[in-house]
């Protein structure tokens, strides 16, 4: 979803009159904590997929500090209407991960029926700590990811309500920075 939304929006903003060229002078503060935030659950997913037990055993804690990290980036980046999209979106990813042992729940129906079959059985095996089917135990299991985007789009995917608003922040933020270039140069 985040690509897309990043793709989506460099493209209206040029046809906005917008220049990719504006995207450089972006303002993201303190944005090494969303670096250190990805970091952190990269390496995690990583080292557990190498076979390193500590990582799968501590997936609760690992995206307790990955989203920690997150919020602490959103919070200096508050003043912007975007960020707080995104913030609503990382709030509830960071709820329904909390409430399900550290795990995104995720509907395993939807999944094969989209094509995502290999991926599906990947998380039922528990080769992907990130992920967890849903079951009858599952928390606040509309929260999860059970939103379908299917073919004919050529990368069928699953995704949660918070991942939409965190794609739609993403994209309002572009659009700003897009917006606020192009009025400075009209002036």
């Amino acid at each position: 979803m985040l690509v897309e939304s990043v793709g989506t929006s460099l493209v209206v903003g040029k046809l906005r009159g917008g220049s990719f060229s504006n995207m450089k002078d972006a303002s993201l503060e303190k944005w090494y904590y969303f670096v250190l935030g990805f970091m952190v659950e990269f390496a995690a997913v990583y080292m557990a997929s190498k076979g390193v037990g500590f990582f799968r055993e501590n997936i609760l804690s690992i995206h307790f500090l990955s989203y920690l990290l997150l919020f602490i980036g959103i919070y200096f980046n508050r003043d912007s209407f975007a960020f707080r999209i995104v913030f609503i979106g990382v709030f509830l990813n960071f709820l329904v991960i909390m409430a399900n042992g550290g795990q995104m729940p995720v509907w395993g129906e939807a999944m094969v029926a989209i094509g995502l079959t290999d991926n599906m059985l990947a998380i039922r095996d528990g080769k992907i700590i990130t992920h967890t089917l849903m079951n009858n135990k599952t928390v606040l299991r509309y929260l999860g990811d059970i939103l379908v985007l299917p073919r004919p789009y050529p990368r069928p995917k699953i995704f949660s309500v918070g991942d939409v608003f965190m794609a739609l922040g993403i994209y309002i933020y572009i659009q700003e920075i897009m917006k606020k270039k192009a009025k400075a140069k009209n002036k």
